[in-house]
């Protein structure tokens, strides 16, 4: 019998970059797609990886074993969608039943959430991670830095969190510059506090940007409204309504902020805290309209969108939470009111680590998934 040595892509960079659809079995087909990877992108891991899967096969045909090797790649959404491609493409390799072992060659920690799907498949007889050792003279602070803006995976790690810290500093700011204006009726800002207040937006807004990657996002919703319009699916009507119920959710926080409270700040912070669980009800209704077209076309994917909806209903928890404790700081409302804006902030926290916790299980436990359907 023969033992399959497998390389993992799980963010499927040779599909992206080299036009590789997995799987692909075979000593010449692997060697041609690591050719053809490491040709557009030399510093990708994945290419040296599959070079080293290879290097295996090459190792254990000299001691007259028999072996195969195989390439598997997953999606550049990784987690359950990268997983499930993965799963079917392992079914499809190891279905033949011409395979007693496995050996996982890997390029790093991240493909190591496969194992577990691979294990329900064939047995792993050992795991081999491949680690690219860089020339001393390029291991410089600037070489991986420009390397790091150029990766995605590294993008939204970073960015995001840096994006928030500095957008969540220049709001409050401005919220306290235009509250201390209103209330001592200086008109005439501190340049300095004016400066980073401007600075720490900019850079915020600029960070999330980069990376949410929002111009292409917006581009494909555009994109994906017209197409939803043209085949009149049923994802364009929630849209639709999502939109509608934006505009209601302005119109009422405006009203009910206005007779809420006569102070223009108070008021302003009213009308966001409320407009939150609009934004959420438009978020909601859209998500529903894509689960209800999975389940018309029978399709994978319903489990991560639930997922979303809680996670997005601890963010609006978190946010109607901030806003009101920033309400209880600048004296507009009571202490009871106070603790229970921190009660929201502490319930959104709870709901994000819990959610994240069980997405976590699962993407690492795929076969459960399975078993259930």
């Amino acid at each position: 019998m023969t033992t399959l040595i497998i390389n993992v892509d799980r963010d499927n960079d040779f599909g992206d970059k080299a036009g590789v659809k997995g799987p692909v079995v075979g000593y010449t087909e692997c060697y041609n797609a690591a050719i053809k990877l490491i040709s557009v992108d030399p510093e990708d891991s994945d290419s040296n990886a599959l070079f080293g899967a290879l290097k295996v096969y090459e190792d254990l045909r000299k001691k007259g074993e028999d072996v195969e090797i195989a390439l598997l790649t997953g999606d550049n959404d990784v987690g359950e969608k990268s997983d499930e491609i993965l799963s079917k493409q392992i079914a499809d390799v190891v279905g033949s039943g011409l395979y007693t072992d496995a050996i996982l060659v890997s390029d790093g920690a991240e493909d190591d959430y496969i194992v577990p799907v691979i294990l329900s498949y064939i047995k792993i007889r050992y795991v081999k991670h491949i680690i690219v050792r860089h020339n001393e003279n390029i291991e410089s602070l600037y070489y991986y830095i420009v390397r790091a803006l150029k990766d995605k995976k590294i993008l939204s790690k970073i960015l995001i969190p840096l994006g928030l810290v500095f957008l969540t500093y220049g709001l409050v700011s401005l919220i306290f510059i235009i509250y201390s204006a209103y209330v001592t009726g200086v008109r005439v800002i501190d340049p300095t506090v004016g400066a980073i207040t401007f600075v720490t937006l900019v850079l915020g807004a600029y960070l999330l940007e980069r990376g949410f990657d929002l111009f292409n996002l917006m581009r494909r919703l555009i994109r994906e409204v017209h197409e939803y319009a043209q085949d009149t699916r049923i994802l364009f009507f929630t849209y639709v309504i999502a939109g509608l119920l934006v505009l209601v959710g302005i119109a009422s926080s405006y009203t009910i902020a206005v007779h809420t409270s006569k102070n223009g700040l108070d008021a302003f912070l009213v009308f966001l805290s409320l407009f939150t669980w609009w934004v959420y009800g438009s978020i909601f209704t859209t998500e529903v309209g894509r689960v209800a077209e999975l389940a018309v076309g029978r399709k994978a994917g319903i489990l991560k969108i639930w997922y979303g909806l809680i996670f997005s209903l601890s963010i609006a928890f978190v946010v109607y939470g901030m806003f009101n404790y920033i309400r209880y700081i600048l004296g507009f409302i009571t202490l009871k009111s106070g603790l229970i804006s921190i009660f929201f902030l502490i319930l959104g926290l709870i709901i994000a680590i819990i959610s994240s916790m069980v997405h976590r299980y699962f993407n690492e436990n795929p076969e459960i998934l399975r078993e259930g359907t």
